[in-house]
Order: C-alpha cells, then structure tokens, then sequence
C-alpha cells in the first residue's frame, strides 16, 4: 500500500467520501465512509457492487477493501469516460432511443418478482418519512398524500442499482456503459432505478443548479419517450408507469429533509407540482 499515491477528492455522496489514487502507472478509486456509523451501509453497498452483473451494463471492478482508523473502505477500478448527464447535451439524436433502449434491457426486469412484504415496507418508510416532512409546505403535504393513498403492494423486487441517476452513468471511450455509485435501497427493484432515471430525464435534478438550453430539452424529452415506449411495450406497461411515478413522488419527498437552499426546495415543490399532474393525466 506504501506505493499507492492519493491525487485528489472526488465528489462525495451518501455519507461517503470518493478520491483518486494511483498505483504505479494507474489510477483506482477508494470510496470511504464518512463516519463509523455509515459503515454497515458502505459494506452493504460494496456487496451489491461484488456481486452485481448486467447483461449489457457493467460496474466498476472491485479492487480490495479494508478498515483504516475504524473507517470502512473498497477500491474499485477507475473508468475514464463521460458521464451521460454531460453527453446529453451533445450525444446524436438518433443516438438516444438506442442508448435508452440498452439501459432499459440492462435492468432486471424478467427476473423481478411479487413480494409480500412490499406495502408494509413502503408504507414504513412512508410513516417515517412524514415525521421529518414540513406539512406547512403545500407541495409536500399533497405529494405525501398522494403516496399515502397509493397501493404499493404490486412493486416487485429485482435487483437494482439504487441510485441510476445520469450522473451515475458511465460512457468509456471504448463504447462501454458503466454504472457507479450502487446504493443499498430500502427496497429493490427495478423501478427504483427507472424513477431515477425519470429524477433527471423528466424532472432534470442533475441539471437543477446550470442553464439548460432547447438542445438539452430536447435531448431529454426524446430519452423520456423512448424510456416510455420501453415501459409500455411490457405486459402491463400502463400500471408499471404510474408505480413508477409514485416512486418518483416519494424519492421527491425524501430529499426535502436534506434540503437547505432555496433553489434545490423551489426544484423539489415544482417537480411535486408536475409528478402529481403527470399521475392524474394517467389516471383520468
């Protein structure tokens, strides 16, 4: 280890910190916990990643892991490439549909299955979410309506990344498409991740601090439609699509908590404001 190099801090999520390093003449990440607490969740996390495969899709490979003062790390392989949410603004047109289409078939969608277990769960976390909500905002007091009357029972479980944003999508220059950043989930499924996608395609979350332009708009409208056309092309595609908004809905509200400036609490009330009209113009 005497020979690995740090070169610098990486953005960091989820309670975590993410640097690169070198190794004689290559690169690694190392994803650390941010505390001893998180520790558990980071080993939960680095499991998900061992194990994870896609057909279509990969991760980056684990490389090692250990404990340095207490604190629970892994290293994994460094993927040099763009992450989609910048390629959006200039990836071809035509470009789109099929990109969208291999991140669809990536998912784990034919071995997903009925659970037990899932309105209890989502109804749990719900519960625990309206204890830490400011009911005095308008937004989120109807969203968290929205989700308390809808039946969650029918959500399978998959396996799933966590976290597919288009931030945590990889593009290496070898045609390759990584997915980074798997977050261990409340509850897994593959409309976890499709929700997220939707976070940043329909609602642009990533994009909520810059400028976006027709170009981008564009682009973004075209990768929903085909994410559509791939839901509703399944048996049962038109119900798959409403869970998925309230998906969408309550990864909304979870975020209010965290949230400590005016431009992300402005995003989060629009984006309520548009899931619940897109949930009422599909149930009309």
């Amino acid at each position: 280890m005497e020979d690995n190099e740090f070169i610098k801090s990486l953005a960091g999520h989820s309670g975590c910190a993410v640097d690169l390093w070198r190794s004689g003449s290559g690169f690694f990440v190392r994803k650390s916990s941010g505390s001893r607490d998180y520790n558990k969740r980071l080993r939960k996390q680095f499991i998900k990643q061992y194990k994870f495969k896609l057909p279509l899709a990969h991760t980056p490979a684990i490389l090692g892991y250990g404990e340095k003062d207490g604190i629970f790390y892994f290293d994994m392989e460094f993927v040099d490439g763009i992450t989609m949410s910048e390629y959006m603004r200039q990836i071809k047109v035509k470009e789109i549909v099929d990109l969208m289409s291999v991140l669809f078939r990536s998912l784990h969608i034919t071995d997903a299955r009925p659970s037990p277990k899932a309105r209890d769960i989502f109804a749990k976390k719900i519960a625990s979410l309206k204890k830490s909500l400011d009911l005095n905002n308008p937004y989120a007091a109807q969203a968290l309506e929205v989700t308390e009357q809808f039946d969650f029972s029918d959500i399978p479980q998959s396996h799933c990344c966590g976290d597919l944003t288009l931030e945590n999508i990889i593009l290496a220059p070898t045609g390759k498409i990584y997915l980074i950043d798997l977050l261990d989930s409340f509850y897994n499924s593959w409309m976890i991740d499709v929700a997220k996608l939707l976070q940043d395609i329909d609602l642009g979350w990533s994009y909520r601090h810059v400028a976006r332009d027709y170009n981008l708009n564009l682009r973004l409208d075209i990768a929903k439609q085909a994410l559509f056309d791939n839901i509703l092309a399944l048996s049962g595609g038109e119900a798959f699509l409403r869970s998925i908004y309230h998906i969408l809905l309550l990864n909304i509200l979870r975020i209010y908590p965290y949230t400590k400036d005016d431009n992300t609490m402005n995003f989060l009330n629009s984006a309520c404001a548009k899931i619940i009209t897109t949930i009422n113009e599909m149930e009309a």
